[in-house]
């Protein structure tokens, strides 16, 4: 039986059944109806698996008497495909998603194309099971259709030709890695034979003969497994990068990568690059010669020491590397190009080479950064070059971990899940003011809804995964969104899964009103105490902790129903929450620490179970103050006998900061984020050392909170209609900001000296709000605002 099917009767399941039939039923129909509409036919190679690791190369030549104005094609595949026109890179994917929603990329092709003869050129491949956790799959299929009638000999269909690529397999690092302790997601590592590959399949003269005549997929009258949607995110970006420097070498290394390195026959040589930030790219390498030879391109975030620790991830002497590996397979042809289907996310990369009787040349190395394509809008100029550092890590973090959707870790996983998808959201609205990225995730997490009515904690993943608490993130998320952007269209799709979440966990209130243990993994942060599980229960099974989180989602519920019109809902929620916060503080609050506990038996503190009581007012506003000092008087870094929280949770700790009103006590929050600083982190990790992964946009949200609490900037009503700025500079005695706002620019310079603060205050067209400071509130009005008050 399901986790939640004690809660439902056999009625309301058979209920749920039908419907799910009918949802069924009609993505059927919905499928038949377009595969009708359509002229293009999904299309592979006859002796391609239909459920397996595969390779293939599509082309369709074609020939125009004049270059068309515009030349607009749909194309997608399953799993992915790299798309050309007469040689040159058009763009790739689709964008990940389920079957039910299944992206196509729209490209106009025109300016590519020539009177006389043209050649669309496509590498599709399916990894099946060995593909990403976050990719799904029906069966291998690639598709194309233009818009345009006049242009239908683009579609796919009998006119494409195929060939299978032999040279290409991968196998999954998975075993090696667990053995090591770490949990990997990522997707396979990839092999390429030259002596079996297919090197002129992309040639305008190679001979036609040795390709295929493209099948269908599917058969007569068979229902279209995808339901094709247009993808609303652009392409990712693919641009040119400096591969790196040559750090360690077994051999002189010259001007490599800039210039050709030759290594002779019979020789074994590694030589280790470091690209001086970690990044996610598409690494090339380029070699002649070389038959009988293997080359392996290994990539880390960092080097280990002999005890397989990181340390400062800047030191190389004595660090070896560990990661995920590439092999290539020279068959001694010139100028091959060894290159990935997928991009990879690494600082140091190291090319092993085994030369066998034929020396080998490194004719070069070229990388392409890719992730989503934010702008970056907002400014962050402090007078302390330390602060600035921190901002510009946070939002390198978010542009290393941001693709088709936000992911937790671009090396480890790739996956959207909601606690760090909410971070790295925020991030982007504070310095990109671009919220499609955002609406994606939410959008894919409503998708995930089980038939219980929670999300699943990562979306789209092809395995379940129910973490309930973070069904209560996901309400948090919709009412940011909600704050900071106009488009209340996402908070009303969104509230049928918010309404479902809280009737689930409803079902799991005790008559003394706190939540006891729901099924699922209740987690809530990365706490690592003894043997202790996190968080705490007492005998009765009975949480605080889980408790807060619910009580906060009450209270963005209540606030998201008032917003659509649904005041009777709003009303419920808002009682709920009012009567979660006397149990939690009656039950939990202990009177002789000052402190909340993680459950009733309050044996167990936490920073956590705190700053959530804080930031949802579960202790009086007159214990609050007191409270944070006791549980966090220097950010995440927790006093003896508390837990202490991630850097992920410091995400809730700013904000209850804020609630308690000490939000001028946040540069001293940022204690821990320096002390990475002095280890030479180029983006955030997941954890305190030891860390597996180094590159975890949750830990990123100091970028955001420098805007919204130090410079001050931040909705002061729903829809960013109006901006409150209330800044708490502390120390500093310069800042020069800036913020994206649906409107434009919202600048701000201040300038403090012993007994004066001035500010100049820019908002732009049509915006209105007001400047706090102390105890007094100043109006703003659009345009430059300039004010100065004692300090």
């Amino acid at each position: 039986m399901h986790y939640a099917d004690a809660l439902v009767s056999p009625r309301a399941r058979l209920g749920r059944c039908c419907a799910a039939l009918v949802a069924v039923l009609a993505m059927c129909v919905i499928a038949r109806q377009a595969d009708a509409d359509t002229r293009a036919a999904w299309i592979t190679h006859a002796e391609a698996p239909a459920n397996g690791r595969v390779t293939l190369h599509f082309r369709r030549d074609f020939t125009l008497s004049v270059r068309p104005v515009h030349a607009a094609i749909r194309v997608t595949a399953d799993n992915r495909f790299i798309l050309y026109v007469n040689g040159t890179r058009v763009g790739a994917g689709p964008a990940r998603g389920d079957l039910a929603h299944w992206r196509y990329e729209r490209f106009d092709i025109a300016a590519l194309l020539v009177p006389g003869a043209n050649r669309i050129t496509a590498t599709v491949w399916n990894w099946d099971q060995a593909a990403p956790m976050a990719q799904m799959t029906a069966r291998t299929g690639f598709y194309v259709e233009a818009e345009a009638p006049a242009l239908s000999m683009l579609d796919s269909g009998a006119d494409w030709r195929v060939r299978i690529d032999k040279g290409y397999s991968v196998k999954s690092p998975l075993g090696r890695l667990i053995r090591m302790g770490w949990y990997y997601a990522a997707g396979p590592e990839e092999e390429i034979d030259a002596t079996q590959g297919d090197w002129s399949w992309d040639d305008p003269k190679a001979d036609a003969a040795t390709w295929q005549t493209a099948v269908a997929v599917l058969k007569p009258n068979e229902p279209v497994p995808w339901h094709l949607i247009s993808d609303p995110l652009p392409q990712m970006r693919f641009q040119p990068a400096d591969p790196g420097r040559v750090v360690r070498s077994d051999l002189p290394a010259g001007d490599f990568p800039g210039k050709a390195l030759a290594i002779p026959a019979h020789k074994s040589v590694r030589i280790l690059l470091d690209r001086g930030i970690v990044s996610a790219a598409y690494p090339k390498l380029v070699l002649s010669g070389g038959a009988g030879s293997t080359v392996k391109l290994t990539y880390a975030e960092a080097l280990y020491d002999e005890h397989n620790a990181k340390g400062d991830r800047a030191a190389v002497d004595d660090r070896h590397i560990i990661g995920i590996e590439d092999q290539f397979i020279p068959d001694g042809g010139e100028f091959r190009s060894f290159a990935p289907l997928w991009w990879r996310a690494w600082r140091y990369l190291e090319i092993d080479v085994e030369t066998g009787d034929q020396p080998l040349t490194l004719d070069g190395l070229q990388v392409n950064e890719t992730g989503y394509p934010f702008v970056q809008r907002a400014r962050f100029k402090s007078s302390d070059p330390e602060l600035d550092r921190i901002w510009d890590v946070g939002w390198h973090t978010l542009q290393v971990d941001a693709h088709e959707t936000f992911m937790d870790t671009a090396y480890w996983e790739q996956l959207q899940y909601v606690g760090d998808a909410r971070v790295e959201a925020m991030i982007s609205f504070a310095v990109a003011g671009d919220p499609r990225l955002a609406e994606q995730a939410i959008d894919a997490l409503i998708d995930s809804r089980t038939p219980e009515g929670i999300t699943q904690s990562r979306y789209p993943s092809r395995s379940p995964q129910a973490i309930p608490t973070f069904s209560l993130i996901f309400i948090g998320m919709v009412h940011d969104f909600w704050m900071y952007n106009p488009d209340v269209g996402v908070v009303r799709r969104s509230l049928p899964v918010v309404r479902s979440t809280l009737d689930w966990f409803h079902g799991y209130l005790q008559p003394d009103g706190l939540l006891r243990e729901v099924p699922g993994w209740s987690f809530v942060d990365w706490i690592k105490a003894e043997d202790r599980s996190y968080p705490s229960y007492d005998a009765n099974r009975e949480t605080c902790v889980t408790s807060l989180i619910y009580l906060g989602a009450l209270d963005e519920a209540a606030a998201l129903e008032d917003a659509a019109g649904e005041r009777t809902r709003g009303k419920t929620d808002r009682s709920s929450a009012e009567g979660l916060r006397k149990a939690v503080y009656g039950k939990c609050w202990d009177e002789g620490r000052g402190l909340i506990a993680d459950s009733p038996t309050k044996t167990v503190f936490s920073q956590d179970a705190n700053a959530l009581a804080v930031l949802y007012d579960a202790v009086p506003k007159t214990e609050q103050a007191n409270v944070l000092a006791k549980a966090w008087p220097q950010g995440t870094s927790a006093p003896d006998g508390l837990l202490p929280a991630s850097f992920y949770f410091g995400f809730y700790g700013a904000r209850a900061y804020e609630r308690a009103g000490l939000a001028d006590r946040y540069l001293g929050f940022l204690q821990p984020w320096r002390a990475l600083l002095k280890q030479n982190f180029t983006t955030w990790p997941e954890l305190r050392e030891p860390t597996r992964s180094d590159s975890h946009a949750w830990s990123g949200h100091p970028t955001a909170d420098l805007l919204s609490i130090v410079a001050g900037i931040a909705p002061a009503s729903p829809g960013f209609g109006t901006v409150r700025i209330a800044p708490h500079l502390g120390v500093l005695s310069s800042l020069d900001v800036a913020t994206p706002h649906p409107r434009g620019l919202i600048e701000a310079r201040y300038v403090q000296s012993a007994d004066r603060l001035k500010a100049a205050l820019r908002l732009p067209p049509g915006l209105h709000g007001i400047f706090v400071w102390k105890d007094r509130t100043i109006v703003l009005h659009p345009g430059m605002n300039e004010i100065e008050v004692p300090r």
